[in-house]
């Protein structure tokens, strides 16, 4: 692949997708992202009296980043096997382009489909075009799904067939390292009726705070079929030199089951949007959301469960602790239509402060328009408790210690949410490692 070009330009990703003989509807999706990055604004998210968004992205300046950054030479060693055994396929993304591709023979024997994205759209044309940005997250959404949907490059694309269950989970890899670096990272995952599939997902870079700014504006779409449970879990851990903005959204079918576990950890700056549209009868959503910020980290949380037929239900989970400068925001909530009767929904979120200096801004919400319903939201918000942490340092402890056995214990509740036990294992280590 050829270096990456200076700034976001309608000739740069014509000069791409000719070189990769794209169709012409791909070309047409490509042109209609580069006219909403063109004519949307760059959105502030400002709320509130602080309106702690006003003005933190707006710096961001895009002709100096690079798009199509190809792949280096120094991709770290990652770990494939796990106690959960060995995954049923792999795909690792360097920068822009994927260069590495792997599916177990029962997968493959089975019709799953698992290759990048880029590769799809040319041996599955007509599952690319029917889902890719069409029903679950529009290119015109704002001005960044509309530079995915310009500039997207290498991606992941996994596909299970009508009645096909895999226990083993399909990983994931993003990785960069390029300074500058645009990275526009995308997920299209379908399941057909009665299938199981496991995503887990892991974003990763090499920078620091003090590096140039890299940007991933990335975008996930989950299509849920009838019957079907997909279950995706994504550990974000960028160094803190990248902004993220992701968009992450779900489709669920009747009697399907979508479970989300979600750790933000890494990126100077995070806004994650994370939605179920809960479309069949009998069908459920589930979230499991980790945030744990500090230094000067800034994570913002957008977050609805939207129910638009009858007999839905969904259980939402949000635990988050903030230490030093850091800051949260999180907007999160139970939308139900009219026609959406007898929806069970529940939402929580419990957000707890390591010192004085952190700031958070947690608006739970309900917008229910039916009549016959459950839907209710529970929210907490406090300090770290200091007769805690007397009690452990009388029982021999440090304060240190004490600390970080408090917050992994606040943690552990959603963790023990999760089925894979490799999951599990690995945001205890992140955990542990931010409290170092």
């Amino acid at each position: 692949m050829p270096s990456a070009v200076q700034g976001l330009s309608l000739e740069a990703l014509e000069s791409f997708s000719a070189e990769r003989q794209e169709p012409e509807w791909l070309r047409e999706k490509r042109r209609a992202g580069w006219q909403g990055f063109e004519n949307l604004p760059t959105p502030d998210w400002t709320r509130g009296i602080r309106g702690w968004w006003n003005g933190t992205l707006k710096p961001i300046n895009f002709e100096e980043l690079r798009p199509f950054a190809g792949a280096g030479s120094n991709l770290p060693e990652f770990e494939i096997g796990s106690e959960d055994g060995p995954p049923a396929g792999l795909i690792v993304q360097y920068n822009n382009q994927v260069v590495r591709t792997e599916l177990s023979e029962e997968a493959r024997a089975a019709g799953v489909v698992l290759s990048s994205l880029e590769e799809a759209v040319k041996t599955h044309p007509e599952l690319v075009q029917k889902y890719f940005m069409t029903q679950a997250v529009p290119v015109d959404e704002n001005r960044f799904t509309a530079m995915n949907a310009a500039f997207w490059s290498g991606g992941v694309f996994l596909y299970v067939p009508k009645g096909v269950v895999l226990d083993a989970p399909f990983r994931a890899i993003f990785f960069a390292d390029q300074p500058q670096a645009a990275l526009f990272t995308h997920t299209l995952l379908v399941t057909d009726r009665n299938a199981k599939a496991r995503l887990v997902e892991e974003h990763r870079s090499n920078g620091e705070a003090t590096d140039p700014l890299m940007l991933d504006s990335g975008v996930t779409e989950i299509f849920v079929g009838d019957g079907s449970t997909v279950e995706y879990y994504n550990a974000q851990e960028y160094g803190e030199n990248v902004t993220n903005i992701s968009t992450k959204r779900a489709i669920v079918g009747a009697n399907g089951v979508m479970r989300w576990t979600m750790a933000t950890l890494g990126s100077d700056i995070t806004r994650l949007t994370l939605e179920s549209f809960l479309n069949g009868s009998g069908s459920h959503a589930d979230t499991t959301a980790l945030a744990f910020p500090n230094h000067k980290q800034n994570f913002d949380t957008q977050t609805r469960q939207l129910h638009n037929v009858p007999h839905t239900t969904a259980n939402s989970v949000f635990k988050q602790a903030l230490d030093d400068a850091s800051q949260i925001g999180f907007r999160g909530g139970i939308r139900t239509i009219k026609a959406a009767q007898f929806t069970d929904s529940f939402l929580q979120v419990h957000t707890l402060y390591l010192n004085e200096a952190s700031k958070a801004d947690v608006l739970p919400f309900l917008d229910v328009d039916a009549n016959d319903v459950r839907c209710s939201h529970g929210a907490t918000t406090g300090m770290i408790d200091k007769d805690q942490i007397f009690y452990l340092m009388s029982r021999g402890l440090t304060h240190k210690q004490a600390q970080e056995m408090i917050v992994s214990g606040f943690f552990e509740e959603a963790i023990e949410r999760i089925p894979l036990e490799s999951v599990k294992e690995k945001l205890r280590e992140a955990i542990e490692a931010k409290l170092q």
